[in-house]
């Protein structure tokens, strides 16, 4: 089984990915969380926690990283998290020896800087701005990436059916959804070094993956 640390765990999305991981024979999640206070939620029920704080130095999040197979980054917070947190994740990987990154981001983010811009983007410009380059840097690595980049977020169940595309009508997906997407990318090779833009459709999520 591979090991998959899952940074920002404790995170509506990052949740639901940790609780598919475990359910999932080929892979053992690992909880990356920010602090302390927030390890006891996973190890109650039996999950590997490790704290990780990406507003600390790409050294100390590689020490984070030993036994760790491939990595899940789905965090925000503003211009320091965004893409200062995510850029030392890619570089603290990269030392590490771990090629295998998926990066939850925003959907049609990839648009900010052209005519399919979204009216959203523009109220929360330098948020915008932060994801935009943080996927581009991501592009630009040597990191086996996928950005995985859902529309409008919900808490409904999930139907395991998703619309994948480069650019949707910007609709919703549920958590549950995106999560479902994030680990059947992790286990194919398909998705490696691709970005797409996703939301809740009628395509089972393995037939939308094999189609990219």
């Amino acid at each position: 089984m591979k090991n998959i640390l899952v940074i920002g765990a404790h995170g509506q999305t990052g949740r639901q990915v940790v609780a598919q991981l475990k359910e999932n024979a080929d892979f053992t999640p690992v909880a990356g969380v920010r602090s302390q206070s927030q390890v006891k939620e996973f190890t109650d029920q039996g999950i590997e926690v490790r704290v990780v704080d990406v507003r600390q130095s790409v050294t100390e999040i590689k020490k984070s990283l030993d036994n760790i197979d491939a990595i899940v980054i789905s965090i925000g917070g503003g211009w320091m998290v965004d893409l200062d947190g995510k850029v030392k994740i890619y570089q603290a990987a990269e030392q590490a020896g771990i090629k295998r990154v998926v990066l939850v981001s925003a959907g049609a983010i990839q648009h900010f800087h052209d005519e399919k811009k979204l009216a959203w983007m523009d109220e929360w410009e330098e948020y915008s701005a932060a994801m935009y380059y943080a996927d581009i840097l991501l592009q630009q690595s040597n990191l086996d990436y996928t950005i995985v980049r859902p529309e409008n977020l919900t808490n409904e169940p999930g139907t395991g059916k998703v619309t994948i595309g480069d650019y949707l009508p910007h609709n919703y997906i549920s958590r549950a959804n995106v999560s479902t997407v994030i680990v059947d990318s992790l286990g194919n090779d398909n998705t490696i070094r691709k970005a797409f833009d996703v939301e809740d459709g009628a395509t089972p999520v393995s037939q939308a993956i094999e189609k990219i």
